[in-house]
């Protein structure tokens, strides 16, 4: 039996009450620390791009948490492979037809160029090195959201003085140092198993085009995690008070998708018919028939880019409620609220597809008591 990379559930106990009130309780910390390390940052650089607070602090921690994991790699990276990198992500974007090629392409190229075990070299803070930065998170195809946020960074920093750049990339590398030894303390829990696979079963998926995704250190599930919750702050108001409301559930949460599943399958996405009692989208499906919520289940997070504003969840007035393994929620929370939808999320007690984390896959679920204090302000109680 394959250990789950990540879980949200105690031993022995089926909900995951207590991540949540951990992951409160040290968001709270977290934005409380940031005036440590600056005082005026936040609100100064991205207030005239219609951020949030908390999405500003995001943001700030973000540029330091990615810096220090992926500075050293950034610092050596050509610009030939980066361009030819750059290029397959966007075409496999185009047509599903290509897709395997391309991946499997990109999956030789990134484990070639993008990942060095031997990383001797640092980035050193510099507007050069900003741009070897985003360079490697662009051609690495992972964090599209992630480099439009720096790429606005990137232009404040060019706009003020050589030395408070320095300064400014300087506090947040500072932050996301202190935020990377507290983050275990506060939430190593709950993802003590993720070292052990990055030492074990992530070397299979070397010349594979997920060999990035599946690597990611633990900071960066405590990075997601903590971002999925400043995203929720940051939007529940105005989602709130939208009109439609909609649950999108990854397809991991089908009891038997392949073998028994008797989900219906639309161009935009996968509707549950109700076979089984035992599988929690039709659970989750039951809920919104009663509650007034549609539910739709996509195969991946990429399949959000297909639709379109005809679309059921992104018609003007409608808010999202997206569910997805830890290390999906800031691209996924900032790709919808990108489209013009205010989105809330829901994390996956833990990870189980076949694609990136169990040999089998097993089917996967969320703490429904969290999906009900989500909607139980826009849901009539009774």
């Amino acid at each position: 039996m394959e250990k789950k990379v990540y879980s949200l559930n105690k031993k022995g106990v089926e909900d995951s009450d207590l991540y949540y009130e951990d992951i409160k309780g040290f968001t709270d910390e977290v934005i409380e620390k940031v005036s440590f390390y600056i005082d005026e940052l936040p609100m100064r650089v991205y207030e005239k791009h219609n951020t949030t607070r908390e999405e500003s602090i995001l943001e700030f921690l973000i540029l330091g948490v990615l810096w220090n994991e992926y500075g050293k790699n950034a610092v050596i990276l050509k610009k030939s492979p980066t361009k030819i990198l750059e290029f397959l992500s966007k075409l496999r974007n185009k047509s599903n037809k290509i897709k395997p090629g391309v991946d499997f392409l990109r999956g030789i190229m990134s484990t070639a160029f993008l990942i060095k075990k031997d990383r001797i070299n640092v980035l050193k803070p510099s507007s050069h090195s900003m741009n070897k930065l985003i360079d490697w998170l662009r051609a690495s195809g992972e964090f599209n959201q992630e480099v439009k946020r720096l790429e606005k960074c990137r232009v404040y920093l060019s706009q003020i003085s050589t030395k408070e750049m320095i300064e400014i990339i300087e506090k947040s590398i500072a932050f996301a140092s202190w935020f990377e030894t507290r983050s275990k303390e506060a939430l190593g829990k709950y993802t003590y198993n993720v070292e052990k696979f990055l030492k074990g079963s992530h070397g299979k998926h070397y010349w594979h085009e997920d060999v990035i995704f599946c690597g990611r250190g633990r900071v960066e599930y405590h990075l997601n995690m903590v971002g999925a919750e400043m995203m929720n702050r940051a939007f529940n108001k105005e989602f709130l008070n939208t009109r439609y409301k909609v649950l999108v559930l990854p397809a991991c949460m089908c009891l038997n998708l392949k073998s028994g599943c008797k989900t219906k399958k639309t161009d935009k996405g996968y509707f549950c018919t109700g076979c089984s009692s035992r599988c929690s989208v039709n659970y989750l499906t039951k809920m919104g028939n009663q509650y007034g919520f549609k539910v739709l289940v996509i195969p991946h997070q990429s399949s959000l880019s297909n639709h379109n504003k005809r679309d059921i969840f992104l018609k003007e007035d409608t808010g999202v409620i997206g569910v997805a393994c830890v290390l999906n929620l800031i691209s996924g929370g900032w790709m919808l609220r990108e489209r013009g939808v205010f989105p809330q999320c829901v994390l996956l007690n833990y990870c189980g597809c076949k694609k990136h984390w169990h040999k089998k896959g097993v089917p996967t679920n969320i703490d429904n008591n969290q999906l009900k204090k989500i909607l139980s302000i826009c849901i009539p109680s009774g």
